[in-house]
Order: structure tokens, then C-alpha cells, then sequence
């Protein structure tokens, strides 16, 4: 087990030696990630556990904890969400190697190259991120609807009135 995270590993042949890795990755270095928070502070905690199941896939779990602080679309206030992602992703070749992996996993595609954790991790939290953020409770909304008057409510002066005050003298 590993306390650290490299920057890039061969997934592959770290799969093939059974490694679990543990470490921090910080929110400012997820590149596609950052313009959707409020803010790029703070880290998350990540594990990877790689190995070779029975049937020979290769795969890559684990687990994303932290939270992260985006922006409401209702009141544009920020707020804290926390991130509990599991992942199970079957590494794979090709396109065909893919079609074929076992149910329960999500395809990974690996090159010769060694890939990179900080684009996995934000892979993964971009699929966990709400599509539009929102408080989980409409009162934690700050003022939202204290100003609000719905169009219903208004007072409107009718566009027919002055119709109706010429057929009344008629």
C-alpha cells in the first residue's frame, strides 16, 4: 500500500502487481473540474486498489471522499456538498476489449503512455457533480423568495377595464 500518489502510472502493470494506492489530491489541480466549483480550495482523499480478477480483467477501484463548494443555481449563494464516489472501472486496450468487459464495470481506456490519477479523479467527480447545484433544502435558499411576488399575486390593472367602463355607460 502506497501513502502517496504519483502523477502518472502505468496502470497496467501496477494492476498486474496488485497495488493500492492512498493519497490527496488537491481540487486546484483538476483542471476540468475547477470552473465548476465556487471555489478550488481543499483537497479529497482518494484510494485505488488495482488488480486482476479471476477472468483476467484488469481493473481499477476505489473510492473519492471530500467535499467540494459550488454554487447554487437558485440563490447563487455557495454552499458545501460532500463527495462520496465509488468507481470500479475495467481496464481496457481497445474500443473491442471494451464492448466485451464484465457487467459492473466501467471501461478505462489505457495506452502505452502511464495515465494520469489527477484525470481519473476528475472523471470521477465530474460524473458525481450535480448537472445544475442546488441547496438540498429550499429554506437554506438565503432570500430568495422573501421580495418574490408572483406574477398571480401582482395587482395588474385589467388591459380590458376601460372596455368594460365604455359598454356600462352604453
Amino acid at each position: 500500500m502506497t501513502e502517496h500518489l504519483p502523477d502518472r502510472l502505468d496502470l497496467l502493470a501496477a494492476a498486474e502487481a496488485g497495488r493500492e494506492l492512498h493519497g490527496r489530491v488537491a481540487l486546484a489541480s483538476l483542471e476540468r473540474v475547477t470552473p465548476l466549483l465556487a471555489s478550488p480550495e481543499g483537497d479529497l482523499q482518494v484510494v485505488m486498489r488495482l488488480g486482476k480478477d479471476p477472468d483476467g480483467t484488469y481493473r481499477l477501484s476505489g473510492s473519492i471522499r471530500g467535499n467540494v463548494v459550488l454554487q447554487c443555481q437558485r440563490c447563487l449563494e455557495e454552499f458545501t456538498r460532500a463527495l462520496d464516489v465509488e468507481f470500479r472501472l475495467g481496464l481496457v486496450r481497445s474500443q473491442e476489449a471494451a464492448a466485451r468487459l464484465a457487467h459492473g464495470y466501467e471501461p478505462l481506456l489505457v495506452t502505452a503512455e502511464p495515465s494520469s490519477i489527477a484525470e481519473i479523479v476528475a472523471d470521477e467527480v465530474l460524473l458525481a457533480l450535480p448537472f445544475a447545484p442546488v441547496h438540498d433544502d429550499l429554506d437554506e435558499c438565503h432570500g430568495l423568495y422573501e421580495d418574490y411576488q408572483s406574477p398571480a399575486e401582482a395587482q395588474r390593472e385589467n388591459p380590458f377595464a376601460v372596455l368594460a367602463g365604455l359598454k356600462q355607460k352604453q
